[in-house]
């Protein structure tokens, strides 16, 4: 039996504020072509199965588009003839039993197999049992739902989280959780992961496939793509299938100590032409910058230059300040949505009080809302 895996698709994500013609956020459009790519790969292929180990989409609450774009791919994966197991991840997960998934809405779709309720399940695909389990509420759960897998001769484990061996690499984000060394056991002929977006063996049998994007510049240097698997090859060997998508590049920083303003410029120029930035997202990092000439460079031509990329960061070090490198901005508009998740978080792991867990949510994300958009009003007036 052959498997395709693959993860962190993040349908829905969005950056730079960089918009088209009919005002789409460019950034989350290349996303989905890169998706769609992908799913024309894994047609062209024609695995027994299609497994995605969660974090389908960025939001918990995905908007109509992502929804769709996936609807679209699940229906030609169908028609194709290749059945697909999902779990949610942390990304797709609601933090409470309460909130409905966005999965429930291709539950009944044919051949489409769907773990999202927090609890082990398992699904037979011809002679491979495939035993998932999705994004759990309480790190906790993750080994009392491990504890119900019966094994079945040929068997997938499908995951989503931070393996404790990689724990030093976590992305901190929202629910994140780690996952046991001791759950990547020999039984069985496979462990499908999710969560973290570089390809990695973490044993014989246990691989994370990455995401087919770079989403931050620290994974501007990692292998990415999807994982074309034969269950009935000893020792399995995953084949490793690269798809087009966006570029990010991350050159090495570039020394500027003593460089006039029109110096800097050039040296700026040189990366671009260098590394050709075209239609990718692009970071170039300045050493030992004289303030005054970098305040000095022209405005109107390194706008030309970042102009020519999806997205462009120029970043300074003046003198002898130590920057920061892979500290990743976040886009304003992102922090109410990011601060609910944060709180809703806290609440279930209980600290928050249950009792006024609503209103600590509701006032909280309101006052962030609100100081998210002072930059373009002049007062600041927080819930009464």
């Amino acid at each position: 039996m052959k498997i395709v895996h693959m993860a962190d698709s993040h349908l829905g994500f969005s950056a730079y504020g960089r918009v088209d013609g009919r005002g789409r956020n460019l950034r989350e459009e290349t996303v989905y072509e890169g998706f769609e790519r992908a799913v024309d790969k894994i047609v062209e292929l024609r695995p027994d199965a299609l497994v995605h180990a969660g974090d389908v989409f960025h939001h918990v609450r995905p908007r109509i588009k992502p929804l769709y774009v996936f609807k679209r791919a699940l229906e030609r994966l169908v028609d194709a003839d290749i059945p697909v197991i999902i779990i949610s991840g942390n990304h797709d997960a609601p933090k409470s039993q309460s909130a409905v998934s966005p999965f429930t809405l291709y539950e009944g779709m044919k051949d489409v197999h769907i773990a999202h309720r927090y609890r082990y399940e398992p699904f037979e695909v011809e002679d491979c049992l495939f035993h998932c389990i999705p994004f759990c509420l309480s790190p906790g759960n993750y080994v009392e739902e491990f504890k119900k897998i019966s094994l079945s001769g040929k068997d997938v484990l499908v995951m989503h989280g931070m393996v404790e061996a990689l724990w030093d690499k976590r992305l901190r984000t929202v629910g994140e959780h780690e996952l046991k060394d001791s759950f990547l056991k020999s039984d069985f002929s496979y462990i499908a992961l999710g969560h973290y977006h570089g390809q990695a063996q973490l044993s014989r049998n246990a691989w994370y496939s990455g995401s087919i994007e770079k989403f931050r510049f620290n994974e501007a240097g990692d292998e990415k793509g999807m994982l074309f698997v034969d269950l009935d090859k000893t020792p399995i060997e995953p084949e490793k299938i690269d798809v087009r998508v966006t570029e990010m590049l991350d050159p090495p920083p570039v020394d500027c100590g003593g460089l006039s303003s029109e110096e800097i410029l050039d040296k700026v120029r040189d990366i671009c032409q260098k590394v050709g930035v075209e239609g990718k997202i692009v970071r170039i990092k300045l050493k030992k910058v004289s303030r005054e000439s970098y305040r000095n460079t022209n405005p109107m031509e390194m706008g030309r230059l970042r102009a020519k990329a999806l997205h462009m960061e120029v970043l300074p070090e003046f003198g002898d300040e130590i920057c920061n490198w892979e500290a990743e901005p976040m886009e304003v508009g992102q922090l109410p949505a990011e601060f609910k998740n944060f709180l809703e978080e806290e609440s279930f792991q209980d600290n928050i009080p249950r009792a006024i867990r609503d209103d600590v949510i509701s006032y909280g994300t309101e006052l962030i809302k609100q100081a998210a958009e002072t930059r373009t009003t002049e007062t600041f007036d927080a819930p009464q």
